[in-house]
């Protein structure tokens, strides 16, 4: 603590301590006006035990609540309209054609057998437990094990353990599995406008992206019900499918199971369903998730807070 050259006042509960250890974040929270997260849900993970780290009491200990407000995406670069890297541009009143097209042409690029009729899963990022390569791992093993008629093309890099499972799944499974370990922003374009689905069942994510940009480019997502993915992915049960509402699917719970059973949900929506399916994707397609929303949500909380902070030096 001396090295900070702050007077020995400063470390207390109330500032710098903690537990008897010095935490910069901690007393960022306690001595600020208002905390703000990336989303809804994460604000309220993050005062819970299992997501806390520790902080949860802290969090839930501060005068104003916890804001959370979704990141926004620059549609500027992601939008399948105008994307300079697709081999068809394409919108919300001519995507299903536009997508084959693109879907062809990516399996050509990675290896994949042409097939306009295979589901094509997606997956792009970092290849860690957090994302849910634990639960992702059994099940492409299974479906390339039982040659279930899928296709599977990741792009990421990370844990060297994931990296190397993944090119053995691929050297045994070449007509299945497709993987650039790696970062290729253009690959990561033409994977979300080509894929039918986009894998993404993470044990946490405050926010997440690719979940966006996947909505923005008609591919349903699968993922676990947490932080914004939960705030972003409206699960396709057959209320919200009836009412035109749903854009992707959940996970029941974070297990291989439920992560196989959501796939499923959403292979059999696809196949037997295709006018559902339509509606699911094309709902996907006009959500608004532009920082132009997101903006306008931070300046009504900045608003707020100095107009609190105001109130508290005047004694009101």
């Amino acid at each position: 603590f001396p090295w900070t050259g702050l007077s020995w006042d400063h470390f207390r509960p109330e500032s710098f301590e903690y537990y008897n250890q010095l935490n910069f974040l901690k007393t960022g929270v306690v001595t600020t006006d208002v905390v703000s997260t990336v989303s809804p849900t994460y604000a309220l993970e993050i005062q819970t035990p299992q997501y806390g780290c520790g902080l949860d009491s802290i969090l839930q200990g501060i005068p104003q609540p916890v804001a959370g407000i979704i990141n926004g995406i620059d549609t500027s670069i992601w939008n399948p309209e105008t994307d300079p890297h697709l081999k068809r541009n394409y919108s919300v009143t001519d995507w299903a054609d536009a997508k084959i097209d693109n879907k062809l042409s990516l399996q050509a690029e990675v290896g994949l057998p042409q097939d306009p009729d295979v589901p094509l899963m997606g997956l792009i990022g970092r290849l860690a437990d957090q994302k849910g390569w634990d639960l992702i791992l059994p099940v492409l093993r299974q479906h390339l094990a039982e040659s279930r008629p899928t296709q599977w093309v990741v792009l990421g890099s990370g844990d060297p353990k994931i990296e190397e499972q993944l090119r053995e799944l691929t050297e045994l499974h070449p007509d299945q599995l497709a993987t650039y370990i790696g970062f290729s922003d253009a690959l990561a374009h033409r994977i979300e406008a080509s894929s039918d689905m986009f894998i993404m069942p993470s044990h946490y994510e405050p926010c997440g992206l690719n979940q966006l940009y996947s909505l923005r480019y008609g591919t349903p997502c699968v993922v676990t019900k947490t932080g914004g993915l939960a705030d972003t992915i409206v699960d396709a049960t057959p209320e919200n499918v009836a009412a035109n509402l749903a854009t992707g699917f959940h996970l029941n719970d974070s297990s291989t199971g439920a992560l196989d059973h959501a796939i499923n949900r959403a292979l059999q929506l696809r196949f037997h369903s295709p006018e559902k399916w339509k509606n699911l994707v094309e709902f996907g397609m006009t959500q608004d998730w532009t920082w132009r929303k997101s903006a306008g949500q931070y300046i009504q909380l900045y608003a707020r807070t100095i107009s609190l902070n105001r109130r508290r030096r005047s004694g009101n």
